[in-house]
This record gives structure tokens, C-alpha cells and sequence, in this order.
């Protein structure tokens, strides 16, 4: 999976925030009854059918949305690949799926909209996360670092970090839509005299007492 060589907001312009949800909700294929439409931006009023079923499943129902900003993210999406639709045999269903490209951008948006609760029950355990990243991958590595100390990470070394909760699944993430995961261990231990780290977390809001 090839990445941009900086890292920025998949998706920016004055329709981003509806192809933004667009392309989540599809992270899951959605099928729909199909009527016939163009494929440009320009579609035939008989799309409005599409449109509500699309509506309907995309966003909730006291959220308006114009659907002119739908039908024409759906059309930039399209146009730049980052999302597919696929008549069924008997033209009387559309698959709306993402592509590869689309995939990788959700993944890009769930990276940047990455958090860790707070309020979570300690188990008096630490997570060590320690990582050597070539220098040759220094962006990747700084972006790592950039992303655990906005979530909060303790750091001990230049590449080791401590962390009080589980948070396996969300650095799985990071190691993987940055391709990193050979360079990256995490493990669990404990720490003598551990009031300064604990004094660390207690001022940005994490609850640190063993329940």
C-alpha cells in the first residue's frame, strides 16, 4: 500500500465533510434499487430515488443535507477513484463500494481521528512501545511520535514510549497505514516507582487508581 510522502487530510474543499461520510459508511458496500442516471454531475431527477435510499443509510434523519452537495461528492469520488458502483446483472441494483484508493484514505481519516479514552479502568499494568525505524524512514518515524505524544504517550527514550491502557488495536493502525509494523514492539510491564509517570498522565486527565 504506497503512502503520500506527507501527511495531510485525505479530502479538503467545501464538500469534504459529506464525501468524508460518504466514504466511512462505505467502508461497509452498500447495495441500493437502482433507477437509471447519468454518471456526471448532472444527474436526471429519476436519481432522487438512489439519492434517498443513499441518504437514508448515509446520514441521520435530522441531519439535511442538500442533496446536490451528495450528488456531486458522490460524482468527485467517483471521478477520482476513491469509490466504485456496480450495476447488478439485471440493472435493478447499484453496489457502492470503495477502492483500493478509497480504502486508503479511510484508513487515513480513521489515523487522523484517532483517540484513546481517558476514563478507562486502569490494571496497574505499563505498555511499552519501543520502535526502531530506519533513518531512511525518518518522516514516518517522526509522524509516529507525533501521533503517540498527541494521544498522550509517556516518552522515556527517543523510541520508547509508555502508555497505562490497552492500546494494541490503535497502534496496530498507526503501524499499519504508515507500514511500519516490522520496526514497532509492544509489551506490558511493570515499573518501580512509577509516581512521575503516573503524575504525567494525572495532569493530562487519565484516572490512574487500580479499581
Amino acid at each position: 500500500m504506497s503512502k503520500p510522502t506527507h501527511y495531510e487530510k485525505p479530502l479538503q474543499g467545501r464538500h469534504s465533510i459529506v464525501a468524508k461520510k460518504i466514504l466511512l459508511a462505505l467502508s461497509t458496500p452498500l447495495v441500493v434499487a437502482a433507477t437509471p442516471f447519468s454518471t456526471t454531475a448532472c444527474w436526471t431527477k429519476s436519481a432522487l430515488d438512489n439519492l434517498d435510499a443513499l441518504e437514508d443509510f448515509l446520514f441521520p434523519p435530522d441531519e439535511e443535507i442538500d442533496e446536490n452537495k451528495i450528488r456531486q461528492s458522490l460524482y468527485n469520488l467517483k471521478k477520482r477513484k476513491y469509490i466504485k458502483y456496480i450495476y447488478s446483472k439485471d440493472k435493478t441494483e447499484i453496489r457502492f463500494e470503495l477502492t483500493k484508493k478509497g480504502k486508503e484514505i479511510v484508513q487515513g481519516y480513521q489515523v487522523d481521528d484517532l483517540r484513546i479514552s481517558k476514563k478507562q479502568k486502569w490494571d496497574g499494568k505499563w505498555r511499552f512501545i519501543v520502535f526502531d525505524i530506519p533513518e531512511k524512514q525518518k518522516y514516518r518515524r517522526d509522524v509516529l511520535r507525533g501521533r503517540l505524544e498527541t494521544l498522550g504517550f509517556f516518552r522515556i527514550q527517543q523510541s520508547v514510549y509508555l502508555f497505562p491502557y490497552p492500546c494494541e488495536k490503535e497502534l496496530d493502525l498507526l503501524c499499519e497505514y504508515f507500514e511500519i509494523r516490522r520496526y514497532v514492539l509492544i509489551f506490558t510491564g511493570d515499573i518501580n516507582r512509577d509516581f512521575g509517570v503516573k503524575r504525567h498522565f494525572e495532569k493530562l486527565g487519565f484516572s490512574l487508581r487500580i479499581k
